[in-house]
């Protein structure tokens, strides 16, 4: 058991530090061709710190494990909202993180509630009425799913566009004078270094699941997604170091929506039925938990309050206890299933 758990940890460190670096060289990459703040914070960077999240559910799939498979986009939804209260605590100004950010977000933000919502309506038509339907051996919803995504991501990159943002702050560091090419092996290497410990992680993580007796829904949704969320809570602090906020928010909400595009790729994978026909109304939680999260951070950006609390907006309070008390629901009813 002690070997399981050590192995875990190992796997997660290396997706923590190649996460970390993916998403640098992926930044220098995005500088290096001439591509936009969009393309950066959206779109390229989110889906590098998403990496870890598209391997591990994928793998889940293809172990017959769904339910960590599932639960790991749902819970790295979670995670990553609660990246922004975490940032809010650290980015040293005297209004809230919410104040600071554009009202762009908000698109991305509710494209993200959005995907959520159509994977919890046919998680329900699955459980309750036992109709699915796909093709080529995926899903129609899972098809629906990646469809959707595809507009969200033409319609962010389309507003960007025409409302950018002013985001160009870089970090002068030594690690941005590396050429383009060495930029491209470097993002390859890591992405190699995810690819395997993703494959071993959610071997890992289904053994442990099986031996606690823990229910898969929760070890994926809280041990699988935080580990494989940590790339984008380091990304986000070093955005916030160097004040690029709307940086930081916006590779927070772009890999989110990301996220629910991997169930898409987590169903061609899967090969005993359709991966939403064949999860636990339990991710039900983590989803609701996850699009009240949402809720409330674009709550914050329409409201833009100045008051703070302990040097945190109220927004970003209400984000930490909502999540706190999903973990422990999922926690109590993991374990008792």
């Amino acid at each position: 058991m002690l070997n399981i758990w050590i192995e875990f940890l190992i796997m997660a460190i290396l997706i923590i530090l190649s996460g970390t670096y993916l998403s640098r060289f992926g930044d220098l990459i995005a500088d290096k061709t001439g591509l936009g703040q969009a393309v950066i914070g959206v779109v390229l960077i989110a889906m590098a710190t998403s990496l870890p999240e598209l391997v591990t559910s994928s793998t889940s799939a293809y172990v017959n494990a769904p339910n960590i498979a599932v639960g790991n986009a749902f819970g790295s939804n979670t995670f990553n909202l609660l990246i922004l209260g975490i940032i809010d605590i650290m980015h040293n100004n005297e209004f809230p993180l919410s104040f600071n950010l554009n009202y762009s977000h908000v698109m991305t933000g509710s494209w993200g509630i959005l995907l959520s919502a159509l994977v919890v309506i046919s998680i329900i038509i699955a459980n309750f009425t036992n109709y699915s339907i796909g093709i080529m051996g995926v899903g129609i919803d899972s098809i629906v799913l990646i469809l959707t995504y595809f507009i969200a991501m033409f319609l962010i990159l389309r507003f960007e566009k025409k409302n950018p943002l002013d985001d160009n702050i870089r970090e002068e560091a030594p690690f941005l004078n590396i050429s383009l090419n060495k930029a491209v092996l470097g993002f390859t290497a890591c992405a190699v270094i995810i690819i395997y410990a993703g494959v071993r992680l959610a071997i890992t993580a289904d053994k442990i699941a099986t031996i606690t007796g823990i229910d898969q829904t929760f070890i994926g949704s809280i041990l699988v997604a935080a580990a494989t969320s940590l790339p984008e809570l380091v990304t986000a602090i070093s955005a916030v170091k160097i004040k690029a906020y709307d940086m930081a928010a916006g590779n927070v909400l772009g890999s989110n929506i990301f996220n629910m595009s991997i169930i898409f790729f987590a169903d061609i994978f899967y090969r005993d039925g359709y991966i939403l026909a064949s999860v636990k109304m339990l991710h039900l939680i983590t989803a609701s938990i996850g699009i009240i999260m949402a809720s409330i951070f674009i709550t914050g950006l329409f409201y833009k309050s100045k008051k703070t609390f302990m040097g945190m907006g109220w927004d970003s309070i209400a984000v930490f206890i909502v999540y706190l008390l999903g973990f422990y629901l999922l926690f109590e009813l993991g374990v008792s299933l």
